[in-house]
């Protein structure tokens, strides 16, 4: 009973060597592995910005018409007379008919509440007119004019660059080579070296105006000029790391 014990013990022991030593082995076959893995995706993440200036020579604008009320067909031809009107006064300010847009045609029923809870009354119909204009001269005056002949708002105004479509594209091509000046920097400072690109997106250019309500929005550009647009390009890379 003895020598049987011994023998079992002494293979248990000789057992637990023989996987110390597979493991060990393993640890020592994966170590190198894991170092070039990591070699490997070491990367440098830098964002690139690009900017151009540019004087707007035009502005586009859009206006928003309106009517309540309970037949769709009247406020139909209640619409369509107020939008004739803000066309031909357009077209005799010198805008061409091929910039005032005016496809956009929105129609919502109309709650209200009573004592018998939230009703429907009626309906409201609108009309976006979308107009550009290369004449900065006349704006303020285009802008009474559309609001003395129904334009219940002013959904938005930019000045614009017509003619500058590459602007954004310039502003682009600056944004990628700040984005490898920088990672160049970057890598000067930490004593590495800069390798191939792996990946690139754009990640954002200008943001629009704001909405105002027309007749704030008519105030406070009175006196307003356009000066100069700054088109905005940004970028994300991500450059190799070179070991």
């Amino acid at each position: 009973m003895k020598m049987i014990t011994r023998t079992n013990s002494y293979s248990i022991a000789k057992g637990v060597i023989r996987k110390a030593l597979l493991a060990s082995s393993f640890i020592a076959l994966s170590a190198p592995m894991v170092s070039a893995q990591a070699a490997q995706e070491a990367v440098i993440n830098v964002q690139g910005v690009g900017a151009v200036e540019v004087t707007p020579n035009a502005y586009s604008v859009t206006l928003v018409v309106e009517e309540e009320g309970n037949t769709v067909g009247k406020l139909n031809t209640q619409l369509d007379s107020d939008l004739r009107s803000i066309v031909k006064f357009l077209l005799n300010q010198g805008i061409d008919e091929k910039h005032i847009q005016s496809m956009q045609v929105r129609l919502q029923p109309r709650y209200i509440n009573t004592p018998q809870g939230r009703q429907q009354e009626g309906f409201t119909l609108s009309r976006d007119i979308t107009v550009t204009s290369t004449d900065l001269e006349t704006y303020d005056k285009v802008l009474d004019g559309v609001l003395k002949r129904g334009v219940d708002r002013i959904q938005q105004f930019n000045f614009i660059s017509v003619g500058e479509g590459d602007a954004y594209q310039k502003a682009l091509i600056s944004a990628v080579k700040d984005a490898k000046q920088r990672a160049q920097l970057l890598a000067k400072e930490l004593e590495i070296e800069v390798g191939e690109v792996v990946a690139i997106s754009e990640s954002g250019g200008n943001m629009p105006i704001p909405v105002m309500r027309a007749e704030a929005f008519a105030k406070d550009m009175s006196m307003s000029l356009p000066g100069e647009e700054r088109i905005e390009a940004r970028v994300n890379v991500s450059f190799n790391i070179v070991q």
